[in-house]
């Protein structure tokens, strides 16, 4: 009974410090619901590939679109974490189903600028996703592009 014990509280301190990125809806309108009033407004146009984050617009550049198109997009981001590591950040998931993987790119919040950019299988588990993260290579020339106006 007390290694049970031992083996739940070890298992509940995991997962109660865990970080978990809050989902990101994206209205028929092309509004972003589910930021706070400090990013807003929100909007991402599925058509151009351009988001905007408060007063900051990016169009996504051509080195990075063709990671998005036809493929399912999905948003989550996160402003609540402790700032030591990581800004505020918004992701943006497409997932490509036929080849089971997901490609993620995350925005500084506050520059709309490429945090970093990776790959990963989509049907996995969460302890095996951290360890199949893989980076998307882009030239320093795409990286530079990634900047809001």
């Amino acid at each position: 009974m007390r290694i049970s014990f031992s083996l739940f509280l070890v298992l509940f301190c995991t997962f109660s410090f865990a970080h978990k990125d809050t989902g990101i809806t994206l209205e028929a309108s092309g509004k972003l619901k589910g930021l706070p009033a400090e990013y807003l407004p929100a909007n991402f146009n599925v058509q151009s590939l351009t988001l905007q984050i408060s007063n900051r617009k990016l169009s996504i550049p051509k080195c990075i679109e063709r990671y998005l198109t036809k493929n399912e997009l999905s948003f989550s981001s996160s402003w609540y974490h402790t700032r030591g590591k990581l800004p505020p950040y918004f992701n943006i998931i497409a997932t490509h189903p036929a080849k089971n993987i997901k490609y993620t790119f995350m925005l500084n919040m506050d520059t709309l600028e490429l945090i970093k950019a990776y790959s990963f299988p989509s049907k996995m588990d969460i302890a095996g996703i951290r360890y199949s993260m893989e980076p998307i290579a882009l030239s320093s020339s795409c990286i530079q592009s990634v900047k809001a106006s």
